[in-house]
C-alpha cells in the first residue's frame, strides 16, 4: 500500500519568515566583528537589482563571512541559532497541519532552499521529518572563494529534482505540499493535493488559474511593517532578538502535537474535491485512517485553525 507523504516548504511557508535574514540577524549578533562584511552584502544587491548577479549567487555573497568559521564553531552557532531563535519562528496554523499529517501516518518532508548547515538542526524539534535543504560547499579556510553549492541552490525546478535522487519519484500521487511562492509550482504539479499559504501576488494569480486552494491565515501585522522588517534585516542584519512570536504563538507551536479534528477535516474537504468517498472510500481509507476523518481516538483536543479555501 503507497505511502501518503506531505512536502512543506520552509521560509514563509512552516517559518514565518525568512531563515536567512534570521541568521545573518543571529550570526552578526554573536559575531560582531564580522559586520564587515557587510558592504559586500549591499555591493550584491546592487548587482542584483542590475541584473548581474541572480538570486543563487546572491546567496553565497550573503554567506560568504561563514567561510572563515572553523567548521565546529559554526555548526554550533547554527545549533544555538534554531533552538534560540528559529523554535520561537514557526508559523503555528501551518506548523500544527505538519503535526497533523505526522500523526495521521503520513511521510513529513521539508524541502527548502535554505542552507542545510542550519536546516538540519530542525531534526531536534521535528525529528519525524526528512529536512532536505541546500548544500553548502564551503572553500579552505583563507580562501577568497565564495561558498559553491554541492547541487545547485534548492528552489523551483530543482526541488523535484533532489526529490527524484532521494527516492520520491512515485510520491506525488496523494501527497500534498504547502508553499507560499510561485517558485513552487513545480512542487505544487508534482503532487495531488496542493495548498497555497498565505501566497506571493504571482502564486495567487496562479492558484485562482488552476484552483488551488489558499490557507489564508491573517497576519499579525500590516504587510508593510513586515517588508520594512526583512529591508533591516536584509541591510543591517537588525532586528528584534526576541522573536515577535513569543507570547501566544509561542503556546500555539507548542500545542501543534495535540491532533486537531479541523485539520483533518480541511483536509477531508481538499480530498473531496477530487474524489467522492462513495466512490472511492479507499481513498479516504489510505489518507485518513478510516473512509472519513473521524477515525476512533482521533477526535481529541480541538483547536481553531484560520483557514479559508479558495475552491
Amino acid at each position: 500500500m503507497p505511502r501518503v507523504h506531505a512536502f512543506f516548504d520552509f521560509d514563509d511557508t512552516l517559518l514565518d519568515g525568512d531563515s536567512i535574514l534570521y541568521w545573518l540577524r543571529y550570526y552578526y549578533g554573536q559575531r560582531p566583528a564580522r559586520r564587515i562584511f557587510l558592504p559586500l552584502n549591499w555591493l550584491g544587491l546592487v548587482l542584483f537589482l542590475l541584473r548581474i548577479v541572480d538570486s543563487h549567487a546572491l546567496k553565497r555573497i550573503f554567506l560568504y563571512p561563514m567561510s572563515f568559521e572553523d567548521p565546529a564553531r559554526l555548526d554550533q552557532l547554527a545549533a544555538d541559532f534554531v533552538r534560540e531563535d528559529l523554535a520561537a519562528r514557526f508559523h503555528a496554523p501551518v506548523l500544527r497541519r505538519l503535526w497533523t499529517h505526522h500523526l495521521l501516518g503520513h511521510k513529513v518532508v521539508i524541502v527548502s532552499a535554505s542552507a542545510t548547515f542550519y536546516l538540519r538542526h530542525l531534526k531536534t524539534l521535528l525529528p519525524m521529518a526528512d529536512i532536505q535543504g541546500t548544500e553548502i560547499l564551503w572553500p579552505p579556510r583563507g580562501s577568497l572563494r565564495l561558498p559553491r553549492y554541492a547541487d545547485g541552490n534548492l528552489r523551483g525546478a530543482n526541488k523535484i529534482v533532489r526529490l527524484k535522487a532521494l527516492g520520491y519519484d512515485g510520491a506525488g500521487a496523494l501527497a500534498f505540499a504547502y508553499s507560499d511562492h510561485h517558485h513552487d509550482r513545480f512542487l505544487f504539479e508534482f503532487v495531488e493535493f496542493p495548498i497555497c499559504v498565505r501566497p506571493t501576488r504571482k502564486l495567487s494569480r496562479l492558484a485562482a488559474e488552476r484552483d488551488w486552494p489558499v490557507l489564508d491565515v491573517p497576519r499579525k501585522q500590516p504587510v508593510w511593517k513586515t517588508k520594512l522588517a526583512k529591508l533591516l534585516l536584509l541591510l543591517f542584519a537588525i532586528g528584534p532578538k526576541n522573536p515577535a512570536a513569543s507570547g501566544d504563538a509561542v503556546r500555539e507551536a507548542a500545542s501543534a502535537r495535540d491532533y486537531a479534528p479541523e485539520h483533518c477535516r480541511a483536509l477531508e474537504r481538499r480530498v473531496a474535491m477530487k474524489y467522492d468517498r462513495a466512490v472511492q472510500p479507499e481513498i479516504f481509507t489510505l489518507i485518513f485512517g478510516s473512509s472519513g476523518s473521524s477515525a476512533p481516538g482521533r477526535d481529541r483536543n480541538p483547536g481553531n485553525e484560520p483557514t479559508r479555501y479558495a475552491t
